[in-house]
């Protein structure tokens, strides 16, 4: 850590309190999420293609709070960069390529602390073998383009006017910043529920929510998917399209 990224976490600091510490709570994945989504917006320059941020993210944590996420490093920093994605796009900013983001151990980060060093860096300079908890993803200079659909059979779910892209199975669906697609709705769980492909069928399956998962009216806990359903997570309706 250099000394002006250890001055700035000195100054969050002191801004912000010790709610973490003082409270006794665990670091959560959400506050990773909005530390990544402040860095980015503040280390924004202009580019040929219009206003550029960094695609490559180190969150420094302390050992403490990096071992409480060793069973699920990997997917959380996956998930970590869709939603450094999906902030990018929305707010109209390009990368280089997909963003990286790396969790790191460091005995200088007070407990619940999170400290986030970001830059930009060509494909080509990236490693060719990620770690366990990194995905490095193919090189797209838009943010819009990044994360649009690849061919035609690709899955969306459409909400509140914008198009989610399901690539992957499962495609997990919830409040926190750790889901593949994050619903910011207080009638959604944490982690409401997932779609998931099995035998060449998509389905929907509720994951323990609070308020419930209902396709086309009825409340199920797990169902098949075709064009035009209306899922509703708790209430709040999302469109599926293949």
């Amino acid at each position: 850590m250099n000394l002006v990224s250890r001055f700035e976490r000195f100054v969050e600091r002191m801004m912000e309190g010790t709610f973490t510490r003082a409270t006794g709570s665990q670091l959560q994945p959400v506050e990773i999420g909005k530390r990544l989504v402040r860095t980015m917006e503040a280390q924004q320059s202009v580019g040929v293609s219009g206003v550029l941020v960094p695609n490559v993210y180190d969150v420094y944590l302390n050992p403490y709070d990096y071992e409480q996420f060793k069973d699920a490093r990997e997917s959380m920093a996956r998930n970590l960069e869709a939603h450094v994605g999906r902030m990018a796009r929305q707010r109209g900013f390009s990368m280089v390529s997909r963003p990286k983001v790396m969790l790191r151990p460091d005995r200088d980060v007070n407990r619940g602390d999170v400290l986030v060093e970001a830059h930009l860096e060509d494909v080509e300079q990236l490693p060719e073998a990620a770690p366990q908890h990194t995905s490095l993803l193919p090189q797209v200079d838009p943010v819009e383009a990044m994360l649009s659909p690849q061919a035609e059979a690709t899955p969306v779910i459409n909400f509140n006017g914008q198009t989610y892209n399901v690539l992957r199975s499962p495609t997990r669906l919830g409040r926190l910043p750790d889901n593949d697609i994050v619903l910011n709705d207080k009638r959604v769980s944490r982690h409401h529920a997932e779609v998931l492909q099995r035998d060449g069928r998509w389905l929907v399956r509720d994951t323990g929510s609070t308020n419930g998962t209902a396709v086309n009216g009825k409340v199920l806990k797990e169902t098949a998917l075709k064009r035009g359903d209306v899922i509703s997570l708790g209430g709040l309706e999302i469109t599926w399209q293949q």
